[in-house]
């Protein structure tokens, strides 16, 4: 899918609200204005895809409906919640649609078929999913299976985005093959037709990289370290991917020279010019003072014409 440079965003989340919110801009750089609330908690990594037959579809890690209640955000006190999802069977995943960014938004929830039952997911909806539309309709999404026994990403394919969503049965599409290394995909195809993939890479501090780096042995140390936050992954058709690889890490580069290095660097986006060139990346972060306060960080990127 050609994604549109969009006037609207969706981003924002704190450690207990994740309530998603719509927000405007003029440029991709500016603030943006919040507008109203589009998913309810819990729900947060948000993917606004425009579909081909012109339905906005929010995409989001959590189902948005939720074990606990809205928290306000203003409070930089809060601290993390437990999300008590015992009553939560089997494996659903629900996006939320709409004729406009505007809304109003509408659930739907899904069952993949060839879902593998090991696959537990952390908490309900987490499936962390990285959504790419075809011409004809047809979507592809890279999705996460969680931690246990197996974290790698898997592709479910659907001839709508209104389903019936199913497990690709191509063995290469297991990406990476490591615990507690990766999440929050984004993929995406390059005008060449080329498959790409970002992610947040987990536990992968600044130096030469740890040869037991992927290893099924949960890190020690939490939070994730400041370090190369940022993989990237290739693919020619979207199903056998290479290694991935180092692509940026934790410090920023501000306009006037300073340089702000943060504690996590999550969540990645890309924005892209009409020509399917990215701009602009997009993340998650917060700093190395211990707060819990989350905000979004954009960074144009090197070469591409930004505002």
């Amino acid at each position: 899918m050609i994604r549109r440079p969009p006037r609207s965003t969706l981003s924002s989340s704190s450690a207990a609200s994740d309530v998603y919110k719509r927000q405007v801009s003029d440029t991709p750089v500016r603030p943006f204005v919040r507008q109203s609330v589009a998913v309810p908690p819990w729900s947060h990594n948000p993917q606004a895809v425009i579909a081909p037959d012109g339905t906005w579809v929010i995409f989001t890690l959590g189902p948005g409906f939720g074990q606990k209640p809205q928290v306000n955000c203003s409070q930089p006190t809060v601290e993390p919640a437990d999300l008590d999802h015992s009553d939560i069977q089997g494996v659903n995943f629900t996006v939320h649609y709409a004729a406009s960014p505007r809304g109003p938004w509408t659930p739907l929830t899904f069952t993949p078929s060839g879902w593998d039952s090991n696959w537990t997911l952390q908490n309900p909806g987490n499936w962390n999913p990285a959504p790419v539309f075809g011409e004809d309709g047809s979507i592809r999404i890279m999705a996460h299976t969680d931690w246990n026994p197996w974290a790698g990403e898997v592709i479910l394919e659907a001839p709508s985005w209104r389903g019936p969503y199913r497990v690709h049965s191509h063995m290469g599409d297991r990406i990476d093959r490591c615990d507690f290394c990766e999440e929050d995909p984004f993929m995406w195809r390059d005008k060449r037709g080329n498959w790409h993939v970002l992610y947040h890479r987990m536990f992968d501090p600044y130096g030469p990289l740890d040869p037991n780096w992927g290893s099924v042995v949960k890190p020690t140390k939490t939070p994730v370290p400041l370090g190369w936050a940022g993989g990237h992954a290739f693919s020619k058709d979207g199903y056998v991917w290479s290694n991935w690889t180092r692509c940026y890490n934790t410090s920023v580069v501000l306009t006037n020279g300073t340089v702000v290095e943060h504690q996590r660097r999550e969540r990645p986006k890309l924005l892209f010019d009409a020509d399917k060139n990215p701009t602009h990346l997009y993340n998650g972060v917060f700093d190395t003072s211990g707060s819990s306060v989350t905000f979004t960080i954009v960074a144009p990127i090197k070469g591409t014409h930004a505002d």
